[in-house]
């Protein structure tokens, strides 16, 4: 089976059981999707950052908790830049491995020989319940680290009760005293990369903001594609006219259309150019970084409310559990509540544009 279908197939039950189905956890693995950011000397696909968002975008398509799931595991992954070579050689050698965590440095650390003792409880935890490895990120009395732990020394707390994006067991983790060496920790933009290319000098935020974009995307995409196929089907009560021979619903389908389409190009071209620079060797200016974040910004905030007019098209039978409207409202929503692309950023950009000197060091 085609791996989109097969996503699309085991969605529902993955709804329901609140996290992935082995064949769908298998077949990512399979085609490497994890590794998508990962050198290639640790048997990554080291794709350029527009093509991951692309691919991105299309498993998100199928289902949107398999596209966060892939999202925040493959920039998970990408931390092998940073990390020494052994020690990137030691977590991404089995390439089925799945790197997950939480980057916040709530954790805490204490010099220890050879590394540091942490001790941490995180939320957030996207995929941690299907990794091999799991980042916390914790501050340690040489600054803030990200570490990265086995599988083993990690408990997982059932806390993912939630209204959208259910399949990716976002639940909060922790560890106790675990020793951790000093080479399985590093923290992007401070500690030197142990292997070098375009993505360690691509903004950190930028990354994260530009992947929740790219699943809100991909889920209002569904949802355009849904609420096209429920039109030449129904035809609503009250009325001799399916729903696609309705003026009313043309016009609401062509501006879902065209909204999602310019959205997906704003942030294709901002990603693009911050890339180039990456690519160059060249820093990226803050009125650059500030670009790339309100595409982000503002393609989750149209992906929401595109998927929300999909919906309320569909009328009475969005609503069932049966509609891939309603679970795709619901994790749009739920992408769309992330922080990295909150409407303050629409703030700070103006700030920059207008030069009143705002912090900018989560650009």
């Amino acid at each position: 089976m085609d791996l989109h279908a097969l996503i699309r197939t085991e969605a529902p039950a993955a709804e329901r059981d609140r996290g992935l189905t082995s064949p769908v956890l298998t077949a990512l693995a399979d085609h490497g999707l994890h590794r998508m950011l990962v050198p290639r000397r640790h048997g990554g696909l080291e794709l350029g950052l527009p093509e991951w968002s692309s691919q991105v975008q299309e498993l998100s398509r199928a289902d949107a908790s398999t596209g966060w799931t892939v999202m925040t595991t493959t920039i998970s992954s990408s931390l092998a830049w940073y990390l020494p070579a052994d020690s990137a050689d030691e977590i991404f050698g089995d390439r089925r491995s799945v790197v997950a965590g939480t980057a916040a440095a709530i954790g805490t650390g204490v010099s220890a020989d050879g590394g540091y003792r942490v001790s941490g409880h995180w939320g957030w935890g996207s995929a941690v319940p299907y990794s091999q490895w799991v980042i916390g990120g914790c501050v340690t009395p040489d600054g803030p680290r990200l570490a990265v732990y086995p599988r083993s020394d990690v408990t997982v707390h059932d806390t993912w009760h939630v209204a959208g994006l259910r399949a990716t067991a976002s639940h909060e983790f922790s560890v106790s005293d675990a020793f951790v060496p000093a080479g399985r920790t590093a923290l992007p933009g401070v500690t030197p990369p142990g292997t070098n290319g375009p993505l360690v000098r691509f903004p950190f935020f930028c990354l994260l903001a530009a992947g929740v974009a790219s699943v809100g995307l991909g889920t209002a995409r569904r949802s355009v594609d849904e609420i096209e196929d429920l039109a030449v089907e129904k035809t609503p009560q009250h009325t001799t006219k399916r729903l696609a021979e309705q003026t009313g619903a043309q016009i609401e389908i062509a501006l879902m259309e065209a909204r999602l389409s310019a959205a997906r190009a704003f942030l294709d071209d901002e990603l693009r150019a911050v890339w180039e620079l990456a690519e160059a060797g060249s820093p990226v200016p803050d009125a650059v970084k500030g670009r790339l974040r309100l595409a982000c910004t503002f393609a989750s905030a149209e992906a929401t409310e595109v998927t929300q007019k999909a919906f309320a098209l569909g009328g009475g039978t969005s609503v069932f559990e049966a509609s891939a409207l309603q679970r795709c409202l619901r994790d749009a929503h739920a992408a769309n509540q992330h922080t990295i692309v909150s409407r303050r950023l629409l703030e700070t950009y103006s700030m920059v544009r207008l030069g009143l000197g705002p912090d900018t060091a989560r650009f």
